[in-house]
Protein backbone atom coordinates (compact mmCIF):
# COMPACT_ATOMS: atom_id res chain seq x y z
CA UNK A 1 0.00 0.00 0.00
CA UNK A 2 2.79 2.42 0.91
CA UNK A 3 4.57 1.58 -2.33
CA UNK A 4 1.39 2.25 -4.30
CA UNK A 5 0.98 5.67 -2.69
CA UNK A 6 4.61 6.61 -3.32
CA UNK A 7 4.37 5.38 -6.92
CA UNK A 8 1.21 7.41 -7.44
CA UNK A 9 2.85 10.60 -6.10
CA UNK A 10 5.96 10.04 -8.24
CA UNK A 11 3.84 9.38 -11.34
CA UNK A 12 1.87 12.59 -10.84
CA UNK A 13 5.10 14.56 -10.30
CA UNK A 14 6.68 13.09 -13.44
CA UNK A 15 3.54 13.83 -15.48
CA UNK A 16 3.45 17.43 -14.20
CA UNK A 17 7.13 17.93 -15.01
CA UNK A 18 6.67 16.34 -18.45
CA UNK A 19 3.82 18.69 -19.32
CA UNK A 20 5.95 21.63 -18.19
CA UNK A 21 8.80 20.64 -20.53
CA UNK A 22 6.92 19.31 -23.56
CA UNK A 23 3.83 21.55 -23.49
CA UNK A 24 4.87 24.79 -21.75
CA UNK A 25 1.76 26.68 -22.93
CA UNK A 26 -0.51 23.99 -21.49
CA UNK A 27 1.49 23.99 -18.27
CA UNK A 28 1.14 27.77 -17.91
CA UNK A 29 -2.62 27.51 -18.46
CA UNK A 30 -2.99 24.74 -15.89
CA UNK A 31 -0.84 26.61 -13.38
CA UNK A 32 -2.00 30.18 -13.89
CA UNK A 33 -5.61 29.71 -14.95
CA UNK A 34 -7.03 26.37 -13.93
CA UNK A 35 -5.10 25.70 -10.70
CA UNK A 36 -5.08 29.32 -9.47
CA UNK A 37 -8.73 29.98 -10.28
CA UNK A 38 -10.14 26.62 -9.19
CA UNK A 39 -11.25 27.88 -5.72
CA UNK A 40 -13.34 30.61 -7.34
CA UNK A 41 -15.22 28.28 -9.69
CA UNK A 42 -18.89 27.52 -9.25
CA UNK A 43 -19.35 24.80 -6.62
CA UNK A 44 -21.28 22.57 -9.02
CA UNK A 45 -18.54 22.88 -11.65
CA UNK A 46 -15.90 22.00 -9.06
CA UNK A 47 -17.82 18.85 -8.20
CA UNK A 48 -17.88 17.86 -11.86
CA UNK A 49 -14.18 18.53 -12.40
CA UNK A 50 -13.18 16.73 -9.19
CA UNK A 51 -15.33 13.72 -10.09
CA UNK A 52 -13.86 13.51 -13.60
CA UNK A 53 -10.30 13.71 -12.28
CA UNK A 54 -11.05 11.04 -9.66
CA UNK A 55 -12.59 8.71 -12.24
CA UNK A 56 -9.64 9.18 -14.61
CA UNK A 57 -7.22 8.10 -11.87
CA UNK A 58 -9.43 5.13 -10.94
CA UNK A 59 -9.59 4.06 -14.59
CA UNK A 60 -5.83 4.46 -15.00
CA UNK A 61 -5.21 2.36 -11.88
CA UNK A 62 -7.63 -0.30 -13.12
CA UNK A 63 -5.95 -0.49 -16.53
CA UNK A 64 -2.51 -0.69 -14.90
CA UNK A 65 -3.62 -3.46 -12.53
CA UNK A 66 -5.12 -5.43 -15.42
CA UNK A 67 -1.87 -5.07 -17.36
CA UNK A 68 0.16 -6.36 -14.40
CA UNK A 69 -2.19 -9.32 -13.98
CA UNK A 70 -1.74 -10.12 -17.66
CA UNK A 71 2.05 -10.08 -17.22
CA UNK A 72 1.79 -12.50 -14.29
CA UNK A 73 -0.49 -14.78 -16.31
CA UNK A 74 1.91 -14.77 -19.28
CA UNK A 75 4.86 -15.46 -17.00
CA UNK A 76 3.07 -18.43 -15.40
CA UNK A 77 2.27 -19.87 -18.83
CA UNK A 78 5.92 -19.54 -19.85
CA UNK A 79 7.17 -21.16 -16.64
CA UNK A 80 4.75 -24.06 -16.98
CA UNK A 81 5.97 -24.70 -20.51
CA UNK A 82 9.55 -24.93 -19.21
CA UNK A 83 8.87 -27.67 -16.65
CA UNK A 84 10.40 -30.20 -19.07
CA UNK A 85 13.76 -28.36 -19.25
CA UNK A 86 16.55 -30.73 -18.19
CA UNK A 87 20.34 -30.62 -18.27
CA UNK A 88 21.99 -32.57 -21.08
CA UNK A 89 25.40 -32.19 -19.46
CA UNK A 90 26.19 -30.53 -16.14
CA UNK A 91 24.57 -27.06 -16.07
CA UNK A 92 23.98 -27.13 -19.81
CA UNK A 93 21.32 -27.75 -22.45
CA UNK A 94 20.10 -25.58 -25.34
CA UNK A 95 17.53 -23.82 -23.12
CA UNK A 96 19.78 -23.57 -20.08
CA UNK A 97 22.52 -22.09 -22.25
CA UNK A 98 19.98 -19.46 -23.32
CA UNK A 99 19.26 -18.60 -19.67
CA UNK A 100 22.97 -18.22 -18.94
CA UNK A 101 23.78 -16.26 -22.09
CA UNK A 102 21.07 -13.73 -21.16
CA UNK A 103 23.11 -12.79 -18.07
CA UNK A 104 26.50 -12.86 -19.78
CA UNK A 105 27.73 -16.45 -19.31
CA UNK A 106 28.95 -18.57 -22.21
CA UNK A 107 30.05 -21.54 -20.10
CA UNK A 108 28.11 -23.87 -17.79
CA UNK A 109 27.60 -22.49 -14.27
CA UNK A 110 24.76 -22.83 -11.70
CA UNK A 111 21.73 -21.34 -13.38
CA UNK A 112 18.78 -20.90 -10.98
CA UNK A 113 19.17 -17.09 -10.94
CA UNK A 114 19.72 -16.94 -14.71
CA UNK A 115 16.45 -18.87 -15.10
CA UNK A 116 14.61 -16.27 -13.00
CA UNK A 117 16.25 -13.34 -14.76
CA UNK A 118 15.59 -14.63 -18.28
CA UNK A 119 11.94 -15.30 -17.56
CA UNK A 120 11.33 -11.87 -16.04
CA UNK A 121 13.12 -10.16 -18.91
CA UNK A 122 11.15 -12.26 -21.39
CA UNK A 123 7.91 -10.60 -20.23
CA UNK A 124 9.47 -7.13 -20.12
CA UNK A 125 10.11 -6.88 -16.37
CA UNK A 126 13.23 -5.12 -15.12
CA UNK A 127 15.28 -7.24 -12.72
CA UNK A 128 18.87 -7.67 -11.49
CA UNK A 129 19.79 -9.51 -14.72
CA UNK A 130 22.20 -11.67 -12.78
CA UNK A 131 23.29 -15.27 -12.27
CA UNK A 132 24.10 -14.44 -8.62
CA UNK A 133 21.24 -15.54 -6.34
CA UNK A 134 21.79 -12.86 -3.64
CA UNK A 135 21.03 -10.22 -6.27
CA UNK A 136 17.38 -11.23 -5.96
CA UNK A 137 17.20 -10.58 -2.22
CA UNK A 138 18.06 -6.88 -2.06
CA UNK A 139 16.10 -5.04 0.62
CA UNK A 140 14.65 -2.54 -1.88
CA UNK A 141 12.89 -5.39 -3.70
CA UNK A 142 11.89 -7.59 -0.74
CA UNK A 143 8.21 -7.53 0.26
CA UNK A 144 8.44 -10.29 2.90
CA UNK A 145 11.13 -11.73 5.14
CA UNK A 146 10.97 -15.01 7.02
CA UNK A 147 13.64 -14.27 9.58
CA UNK A 148 13.66 -13.52 13.29
CA UNK A 149 14.34 -9.85 13.90
CA UNK A 150 12.68 -8.68 10.71
CA UNK A 151 9.18 -7.30 10.61
CA UNK A 152 7.24 -9.42 8.15
CA UNK A 153 5.41 -7.26 5.66
CA UNK A 154 1.69 -7.83 5.27
CA UNK A 155 1.95 -7.66 1.49
CA UNK A 156 0.46 -10.79 -0.04
CA UNK A 157 2.78 -12.66 -2.39
CA UNK A 158 1.54 -13.09 -5.94
CA UNK A 159 2.31 -15.39 -8.83
CA UNK A 160 5.58 -14.29 -10.40
CA UNK A 161 7.16 -12.90 -7.24
CA UNK A 162 10.61 -14.30 -6.50
CA UNK A 163 11.50 -16.58 -3.57
CA UNK A 164 15.04 -16.82 -2.22
CA UNK A 165 16.61 -19.49 -0.01
CA UNK A 166 19.38 -18.91 2.53
CA UNK A 167 22.11 -21.50 3.20
CA UNK A 168 23.97 -21.30 6.51
CA UNK A 169 27.01 -23.13 5.14
CA UNK A 170 27.30 -20.54 2.38
CA UNK A 171 26.38 -17.65 4.70
CA UNK A 172 24.28 -16.18 1.91
CA UNK A 173 21.28 -16.70 -0.32
CA UNK A 174 22.15 -19.68 -2.48
CA UNK A 175 19.03 -20.49 -4.48
CA UNK A 176 16.15 -18.63 -6.10
CA UNK A 177 12.89 -19.40 -7.87
CA UNK A 178 9.37 -18.18 -8.59
CA UNK A 179 6.48 -18.05 -6.15
CA UNK A 180 3.34 -19.51 -7.75
CA UNK A 181 0.83 -19.75 -4.91
CA UNK A 182 0.30 -20.69 -1.29
CA UNK A 183 -1.63 -23.93 -0.78
CA UNK A 184 -4.24 -24.68 1.88
CA UNK A 185 -1.59 -26.16 4.18
CA UNK A 186 0.51 -23.00 4.08
CA UNK A 187 3.20 -24.40 1.79
CA UNK A 188 4.64 -22.27 -0.99
CA UNK A 189 4.24 -23.76 -4.45
CA UNK A 190 7.18 -22.63 -6.57
CA UNK A 191 8.77 -23.16 -9.96
CA UNK A 192 12.56 -23.26 -9.81
CA UNK A 193 15.46 -23.93 -12.13
CA UNK A 194 18.62 -25.90 -11.30
CA UNK A 195 16.78 -28.07 -8.79
CA UNK A 196 15.42 -31.64 -8.73
CA UNK A 197 12.81 -33.88 -7.13
CA UNK A 198 14.58 -33.62 -3.79
CA UNK A 199 14.78 -29.83 -3.86
CA UNK A 200 18.54 -29.49 -4.37
CA UNK A 201 20.08 -26.16 -5.33
CA UNK A 202 22.28 -28.04 -7.79
CA UNK A 203 19.70 -30.14 -9.56
CA UNK A 204 19.21 -31.07 -13.19
CA UNK A 205 16.21 -29.08 -14.37
CA UNK A 206 13.12 -26.93 -13.93
CA UNK A 207 10.65 -28.31 -11.39
CA UNK A 208 7.51 -27.33 -9.54
CA UNK A 209 8.22 -27.59 -5.82
CA UNK A 210 6.26 -27.56 -2.56
CA UNK A 211 8.36 -25.61 -0.08
CA UNK A 212 7.70 -25.13 3.65
CA UNK A 213 7.27 -21.44 4.35
CA UNK A 214 9.89 -21.72 7.11
CA UNK A 215 12.55 -22.64 4.52
CA UNK A 216 12.04 -19.53 2.41
CA UNK A 217 14.37 -16.63 3.22
CA UNK A 218 12.47 -13.82 1.49
CA UNK A 219 10.08 -12.89 -1.30
CA UNK A 220 11.01 -10.12 -3.72
CA UNK A 221 8.75 -8.32 -6.18
CA UNK A 222 9.76 -7.07 -9.63
CA UNK A 223 6.32 -6.92 -11.24
CA UNK A 224 5.42 -3.67 -9.54
CA UNK A 225 1.94 -2.66 -8.51
CA UNK A 226 0.47 0.81 -9.02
Amino acid sequence: MVYAIVRFIVSVAVAWFGVRIIFPAVFRFLKDEFYTNFPSLDKHLKYIIATVIFLVFVLASSISAKAQNQVRHELLQNLTEQLDVREVTSNSSPMIDTYLESVGFTKPVPWCAAFVSWNLSNVGIANPNSAWSPSFAKSKDVIWYNKTGYKQAKIKAKTGDVVTFYYSRLKRVGHVGFFIKKDKSGYFITIEGNTNGGGSREGDGVYMKKRPQSKVHAISRYIKEV
